[in-house]
C-alpha cells in the first residue's frame, strides 16, 4: 500500500491518459473525421494510455512543475493519438501540416490547459482529502476500546479523641458549625 502522494500519481496518470484519449477522439471526430472504431480506436487509446503510465511513473514536484508536466504530456498524447488516427484512417483535414490547422492546433493547446490544471487540482485534493481520512480513522475509528476504569478509594479513617499535637483532624470550630 502506498502513500496518498504515490496514488495520486496514479491517479494523475489514469486521468491523463483517459482523457487525453476521450479529447483526441472528440476533436478528431468533431474536425470532420470518422468516428474510430475498432482498432484505430484501441490503437489511439493505447497511445494515450502509455502516455498517462509513463507520467504516473515520474515523481514530479512543485506545482507548477505538476502542472508543466501534465500540460506537456495531454499535449503529447493528444498529438500522438491523433497522429494514430490519421495514420489509419484514410481521410484528410484541410489545410496545416499532417492535417493539424491553427485552429485545431490552439483547440487542443486550450484543452491540455484546462485538463491539465484540473487534473493538478484533482491530484492535490486527492493527497489532502487522503491525509484527512487517514487522520480521522486513526483518531476516531482505530482508537481502541477504552480499558476497565480501576476506582482507587483512600477511606478516611478517623483519628482517636485523644489530644496530639498535629494529629488530629482539621474542622471548623464548634461554635462556627451551630448557627
Amino acid at each position: 500500500m502506498g502513500t496518498p502522494k504515490s496514488r495520486a500519481r496514479w491517479l494523475r496518470g489514469a486521468l491523463v491518459g483517459a482523457c487525453s484519449a476521450v479529447v483526441t477522439v472528440g476533436a478528431h471526430t468533431a474536425a470532420g473525421g470518422f468516428i474510430p472504431q475498432g482498432g484505430r480506436l484501441i490503437a489511439s487509446t493505447l497511445v494515450c494510455a502509455i502516455i498517462g503510465a509513463v507520467l504516473a511513473a515520474v515523481p514530479l514536484e512543485g506545482r507548477r512543475g505538476r502542472l508543466i508536466g501534465v500540460v506537456g504530456a495531454l499535449t503529447v498524447a493528444q498529438s500522438l493519438g491523433h497522429l494514430t488516427l490519421m495514420a489509419s484512417e484514410p481521410h484528410h483535414h484541410h489545410g496545416g501540416t499532417f492535417g493539424v490547422t491553427p485552429l485545431m492546433a490552439a483547440a487542443h493547446l486550450a484543452a491540455a490547459v484546462l485538463l491539465g490544471v484540473a487534473i493538478t487540482s484533482v491530484e492535490y485534493l486527492y493527497v489532502v482529502c487522503s491525509s484527512v481520512l487517514s487522520w480521522l480513522s486513526l483518531t476516531l475509528i482505530h482508537r481502541g476500546r477504552p480499558s476497565a476504569a480501576v476506582w482507587s478509594v483512600n477511606p478516611v479513617v478517623m483519628l482517636s479523641d485523644q489530644p496530639r499535637s498535629g494529629l488530629r483532624m482539621r474542622a471548623p470550630p464548634l461554635l462556627a458549625s451551630i448557627h
